[in-house]
């Protein structure tokens, strides 16, 4: 006689399930229970088990005819609950224990106290909790069963059956462990790539602000020293102005609306300036833009990195904000090719967008590294604070691998902030 195989049950009880009207259903519990194709092959399980196991208990036992079907369900019918989760296996499991437990007692022609039917749901359930209930309740199921154990078994064979229950929950246990502990650092490693991530971003953000201050109050001094001076220039010129008190006022009144802007600007601002032992340096230092790219790049190939700057890019009409965007994306491509394409040729191009008037496209392609790569640490987040860079001029970049080999880091920019919707 050939039986079935496991393919062929689960679809048969597949096809069975989905022909039933569950949405008749009104009861959630009962309905979530219907809804999954196992738990309809447990039920079939359970139900086969108490048909066996009831006549049999009135065969090999001298258990009343009327206890028969009470200690058939009750031993046999948590197989039932085996996929319905935590609290539906701890009911099952406890039922089976103490109707096996019971049964015990009750006398009996075999040589086992326990009866064979309800010691095989006995074993199903106890493994089906041993797999669901907490970790810290599973020495409470194992001790349990023993006890089943001690009281249905001979003694021979109860030594046997405790010390391999043992076993078996001890494995279970270490595989359940082992898999939560996975399941955690694997939680926490994504949790902790996303505060990183964030982190990145905020950092590039503080750094886009404090170039953003810099160049706003050199801007903003200009007005303020333009409108002071301009009635003393107009003045001094080869063909000498006199400035009337009205247009002198308005001078006044601009470089008055000039300075307290720059004031609201530095209060702004000015807290992300870096504090500390290098804040004099830092604020000291002017912002990179396009004509420092090629002391970056000298400074490059001084190491030793075969790397080539082709830049036709127009640096008058690129505002300063778009040029520093751009330096610090070369310097952060450039910095990345060196690190994991050691030995790889480096290309920077700049140039105007042939397609879209008012763009700049900027290109760095490093191709395969010819030297080993040795282990990099911290990092990984280059490229998020690149595109914030980009996006945070109106523009946009991609990074991605090249099919040949290699890496390519493209941004496509507007050459001042206000045309970011030409494209």
């Amino acid at each position: 006689m050939k039986f079935p195989s496991v393919a062929t049950v689960r679809s048969s009880v597949e096809r069975v399930h989905d022909r039933l009207p569950l949405d008749r259903v009104s009861d959630p519990a009962l309905h979530r229970y219907l809804s999954r194709w196992q738990n309809w092959l447990a039920a079939l399980a359970a139900v086969s088990m108490i048909a066996v196991c009831w006549p049999v208990l009135g065969q090999i036992t001298r258990m009343p005819g009327f206890l028969l079907p009470v200690f058939a369900v009750l031993g046999c019918g948590g197989i039932a609950l085996v996929f319905a989760g935590e609290e539906a296996v701890r009911f099952g499991w406890v039922s089976a224990v103490l109707t096996s437990g019971v049964a015990t007692f009750v006398p009996s022609d075999q040589e086992w106290p326990i009866p064979i039917p309800l010691f095989l749901p006995l074993l199903a359930l106890t493994f089906a909790a041993l797999c669901t209930q907490p970790l810290r309740r599973l020495p409470v199921v194992v001790a349990a069963t023993v006890g089943v154990f001690v009281l249905g078994m001979p003694r021979e064979a109860t030594v046997g059956w405790s010390f391999a229950l043992v076993v078996v929950g001890m494995g279970v246990a270490f595989l359940r462990y082992r898999a939560r502990s996975q399941r955690e650092i694997a939680e926490q490693t994504e949790e902790t790539e996303v505060l990183r991530a964030r982190e990145a971003v905020l950092a590039e953000r503080s750094r886009i602000a404090r170039d953003l201050h810099d160049i706003v109050a050199h801007r903003m001094s200009m007005v303020v020293v333009m409108a002071q001076t301009a009635p003393y220039r107009l003045a001094a010129a080869d063909e000498a102005e006199e400035v009337g008190p009205g247009a002198k006022a308005e001078f006044d009144g601009i470089a008055d609306a000039a300075r307290e802007s720059l004031d609201e600007v530095r209060q702004l601002l000015g807290v992300l300036r870096p504090h500390g032992d290098d804040a004099d340096t830092v604020a000291l230092a002017p912002v990179q833009g396009l004509s420092d790219l090629s002391e970056l790049i000298e400074g490059v190939q001084a190491v030793g990195v075969d790397v080539e700057l082709t830049d036709t890019a127009d640096h008058t009409v690129v505002a300063q904000t778009v040029g520093a965007a751009v330096y610090r994306i070369v310097q952060e491509s450039v910095t990345n090719a060196t690190r994991h394409a050691p030995g790889a040729a480096i290309a920077v191009r700049i140039e105007a967008d042939p397609v879209h008037e008012g763009r700049l496209d900027v290109e760095i392609v490093n191709g395969v590294p010819t030297q080993a790569v040795g282990a990099t640490v911290g990092g990984g987040h280059g490229i998020l604070g690149m595109t914030e860079r980009a996006h945070a001029v109106g523009g946009s970049l991609t990074a991605a691998a090249r099919p040949g080999g290699g890496f390519a880091v493209r941004a496509s920019l507007p050459v001042s902030p206000a045309t970011r919707a030409v494209a």
